[in-house]
């Protein structure tokens, strides 16, 4: 089974890899998106989107689970 990641680690994941860009616009640049997009993900004003996810290797997967 593929790891399942929740949103703190898919953040961790993308600091990581904008790291290792060098830059939230390198980042951006090499994903096809603004910067200032990766900035509101980062933030978490916005989701991330397909393009963020396509450029992390990553699926959107939605779980369900009973009410504690």
């Amino acid at each position: 089974m593929k790891k399942q990641l929740n949103y703190d680690e898919l953040i961790a994941l993308l600091r990581r890899r904008i790291k290792e860009c060098g830059s939230q616009k390198d980042f951006a640049a090499m994903a096809g998106i603004s910067a200032q997009y990766v900035s509101d993900v980062l933030h978490r004003r916005r989701e991330p989107g397909q393009a963020i996810l396509d450029a992390l290797e990553l699926q959107r997967v939605v779980t369900y689970r009973e009410k504690d």
